[in-house]
């Protein structure tokens, strides 16, 4: 019996700076359109007029298009222009050995996050937000607040600051981690404002 490691954030960081070079329009333009052609064709994958495939070949088909789309492309690290590639071992250990629940927020207000399986009778976890997108600072509080009120949100996931004191929040300057400090203050408060003080964010 052999034993494969998993991929941490270390064994990723390092594929990361070793893994082969491609410039992002390659990537975006030419390496992944053609390898879905490519897997379409393959699997023959045609949805028709159903947006979420529920035939049973179908969805295995999917499985094995989206299976050999990773093992065969890799992730494309865009901040070191390379490409990080796992073998059909490792995609194998994480689909087996995923984490089967963990928890968000604390207190009351905390909810746990469980692994669901296809026709599961359980609901799955509300995540409410403007999940990234930008926010004026004016309006920062409120729009989350919104979000806090609403009973069926078990967690926000939220937006970003379009400004800071005025300024833009430019990446890799000041105003990136002032912006990011302030983010979190301002959600925690409306959280507070809403009465779910350990609401996961």
């Amino acid at each position: 019996m052999t034993f494969t490691r998993s991929v941490d954030a270390y064994e990723f960081f390092n594929r990361a700076k070793t893994g082969e070079k491609c410039s992002q329009d390659e990537w975006d333009l030419m390496r992944i359109p053609m390898k879905a052609m490519e897997l379409k064709q393959k699997y023959k994958l045609d949805f028709k007029k159903e947006f979420v495939p529920t035939d049973a070949a179908m969805t295995a088909n999917l499985f094995k298009a989206g299976f050999d789309m990773l093992l065969e492309a890799g992730v494309f690290v865009t901040d070191t222009q390379r490409i990080v590639k796992y073998t059909a071992d490792e995609i194998w250990d994480a689909i087996n050995n995923p984490q089967t629940e963990f928890q968000l927020g604390w207190g009351r207000d905390a909810v746990t996050v469980r692994r669901r399986e296809v026709g599961d009778k359980r609901g799955p976890i509300i995540q409410g937000g403007p999940t990234g997108a930008p926010v004026a600072e004016k309006n920062f509080i409120d729009v989350h607040l919104s979000y806090a009120l609403e009973k069926e949100v078990d967690t926000i996931v939220n937006g970003v600051l379009a400004t800071i004191r005025g300024y833009p929040a430019s990446p890799k300057t000041p105003y990136e981690i002032l912006a990011a400090k302030t983010e979190g203050r301002l959600i925690k408060q409306a959280t507070a404002l809403a009465g779910r003080p350990g609401m996961g964010i």
